[in-house]
């Protein structure tokens, strides 16, 4: 769905320029010869994985040739066949397991088939995972996800040699790649970063002695830009590469932009008098004679019922207060600053301007919560759409033509 058509609708904006931006930068944290997998899982991170997977394998900027990464990785089957087809290899984070149970095996050997990578973390699941390709008669490419601090996912290292053994007894099976993960990666200096890599590297060693071609990856965003030394052969970049710094505060050292930007239309205007309120409970009260204006979104949508009384919205270029509580379909905004604004006109609920008032940086802030966590809350009612420069220019004759 392109910009045009969905002018006067409440709508996620995702630039794909802004997103080939953020991995220019990237690249030029690393060396030419280190490969990015771009992280997509959750929906992109709210920001709809159809527009990020189309925009990495396929558009280029002045700087960026498609495609723009080497890889994608998703954490679950299903987020994985909900993504369009794209010539780029595809991992699947999520652990193998419990592959007898439910649809299970269906699951999996339309995986196979597909021809993503898989992971396992334990050799009965290795095991179990060959006998299904081999009655397939696909070959599997897997990696093992290993466990060296973050005590989440991932197989102990002493379980390590054991699993890669049963792969490699397995011929319907390809040992693809080894990773980690890094707990506390964003804190620059922070110790257990480099303890982690440490064990990564020893436990893994000998196995890429044996397979040069095995790729290890251990960096997110935060050991992207504060621990070069654990690029390895891929990174997996989140967050940044959706232009949030994963300090979680702009930095000009760092000159990634947000891509996202949501906006509704203004969908009515009533005048109120001092001493009236608005919303449920009665919040807040008007302090002189204002008008107010309805937004369309609420925290069914994934504007949280914590930025009553709080947030601040965007509408002709000035910063408006969210007044009242928000509910779970609208928001209303104190428009008495904006004599002339009218019915129709465009509101920014989230802004792309890290230093705005609307910023993702200042609604975290607000919810005593990270970016990417505003970003996943974003429902699925509002139309994710992906925007281009020339887009932005007709929208605004549109506009102009509009009023």
């Amino acid at each position: 769905m392109d910009a045009t058509a969905t002018l006067g609708q409440p709508r996620v904006l995702i630039s794909r320029n802004s997103l080939l931006h953020n991995v220019r930068v990237l690249r030029g944290a690393l060396s030419p010869q280190t490969r990015i997998c771009a992280m997509i899982k959750a929906n992109a991170y709210g920001h709809g994985a159809e527009i990020i997977a189309d925009t990495l394998a396929n558009f280029s900027s002045d700087s960026v040739e498609a495609p723009a990464v080497d890889a994608l990785a998703v954490v679950t089957l299903d987020e994985a066949e909900a993504l369009p087809h794209t010539p780029l290899p595809l991992l699947v984070l999520r652990p193998v397991e419990n592959i007898y149970l439910g649809r299970q095996r269906q699951r999996l050997e339309q995986a196979i088939r597909a021809g993503w990578i898989l992971s396992v973390t334990s050799a009965s699941a290795a095991k179990d995972l060959g006998r299904i390709a081999l009655a397939s008669a696909r070959r599997v490419s897997v990696q093992i996800m290993i466990d060296t601090g973050m005590a989440r996912d991932g197989c102990d290292i002493d379980e390590l040699d054991g699993i890669v053994a049963a792969i490699e007894s397995q011929p319907a099976l390809r040992l693809h790649g080894l990773s980690t993960h890094f707990a506390s990666s964003e804190e620059k200096d922070n110790p257990l970063t480099l303890e982690q890599l440490g064990r990564f590297m020893a436990a893994t060693a000998p196995h890429v002695a044996r397979n040069p071609r095995l790729i290890r990856h251990a960096a997110n965003s935060g050991a992207i830009f504060f621990s070069p030394q654990s690029h390895l052969d891929m990174v997996r970049p989140g967050v940044s590469l959706y232009g949030i710094d994963p300090t979680f505060r702009p930095c000009i050292d760092r000159p990634l932009r947000p891509i996202l930007r949501w906006t509704a239309p203004l969908l009515s205007i009533r005048n109120m008098p001092a001493g009236g309120s608005v919303g449920y409970n009665q919040t807040w009260k008007a302090p002189r004679d204002t008008r107010i204006g309805l937004v369309p979104v609420g925290y069914a949508d994934g504007y949280l019922r914590s930025f009553s009384n709080r947030a601040m919205m965007l509408l002709r270029g000035k910063a408006v207060p969210v007044v009242g509580r928000v509910s779970m379909d609208y928001a209303t905004i104190d428009l008495g600053s904006l004599p002339d604004a009218a019915i129709g006109d465009e509101v920014t609920i989230l802004d792309s301007d890290p230093v705005s008032p609307a910023s993702v940086y200042r609604l975290a802030k607000l919810a005593d919560t990270i970016p990417y966590e505003i970003f996943c809350h974003i429902g699925r009612r509002m139309i994710r759409v992906g925007v281009e420069p020339a887009d932005s220019e007709v929208e605004r004759e549109e506009l102009r033509r509009i009023a």
